[in-house]
């Protein structure tokens, strides 16, 4: 206690000063708005760079998992390419390619990531400098993770599906059937898709995509599989979904820019 009583006697100029200074600079972001943008954005910046000096250790210890993943991923597209070489006109193709692409992706890196809150989010490693804005689509290799909810000049915070406030239009791959994909708070290894019909055919095991209702995502990105259901709720089914996304092992992501998703929403809210 006597060490304690000549700490604050020897340094009590000092302490005072720090003292009003977090007065002076409290007052003065509760009572100007820029200045309260300011340091939401620096308390990003700073956020961002130290989740990612402390992942950095994390991620070297899983490198040969994830370059597995990504070689994986590898085979995946030239498959696809593949495919479309031999099923389209040669001369389309190049036309498509020359042209102003629908949509582009921007390679990223999960620094942050909480799975058991309620209201989970992401760090990503990208920010407003490297294309990613606000409103744009998160994917990874196993399927779709979020969407951008701010970013600063080099980060971007994501809210992922495991967040009690992301909802999103998803499909059923079967029967084109569209509901709401939303997340109960429980496991994040699981969804809820609701507003599915009593008269549409369900099947375990059938896969749950993106509807394209969105101007976030492009349609059919796969979200999971259905893992049960049931007539809960009168004329709607209730139907639990088997998330692709492993948010536990969570680390390189995609971040999807919509070229024409501003036009997509100017039209939209000429009617709203």
């Amino acid at each position: 206690m006597r060490t304690l009583l000549r700490f604050i006697q020897k340094y009590s100029d000092l302490l005072l000063f720090l003292f009003l200074e977090i007065i002076a600079i409290t007052l003065i972001v509760q009572n100007s708005q820029y200045q309260r943008a300011k340091l939401v954005s620096l308390n990003r910046e700073v956020s961002g760079y130290l989740y990612s000096k402390v992942d950095g250790a994390r991620e070297y210890l899983s490198l040969r998992e994830v370059n597995q993943r990504l070689a994986d991923e590898n085979l995946k597209l030239r498959n696809r390419l593949d495919l479309i070489s031999s099923s389209l006109d040669t001369a389309l193709v190049t036309t498509e390619l020359r042209g102003q692409h629908h949509y582009f992706f921007v390679p990223s890196r999960v620094v942050h990531n909480s799975i058991y809150d309620q209201y989970n989010f992401l760090t990503l490693d990208k920010g407003k400098k490297q294309g990613v804005f606000r409103d744009m689509g998160v994917i990874s290799d196993g399927g779709l993770v979020g969407i951008v909810l701010e970013s600063s000049a080099n980060f971007a915070t994501v809210i992922p599906i495991i967040n009690r406030d992301f909802k999103l239009s998803a499909k059923i791959k079967s029967s084109n059937y569209a509901g709401i994909l939303q997340w109960d708070g429980n496991s994040p290894l699981f969804a809820v898709l609701t507003e599915i019909p009593f008269h549409a055919k369900l099947a375990v095991g059938d896969t749950i995509l993106t509807s394209g209702f969105s101007s976030i995502f492009p349609e059919g990105i796969e979200l999971g599989i259905i893992e049960s259901y049931s007539l809960d709720k009168g004329n709607f089914y209730d139907i639990r979904v088997s998330l692709f996304t492993d948010f536990q092992r969570l680390y390189h992501v995609n971040v999807i820019r919509n070229y024409r998703q501003e036009e997509q929403l100017n039209l939209e809210n000429q009617y709203r």
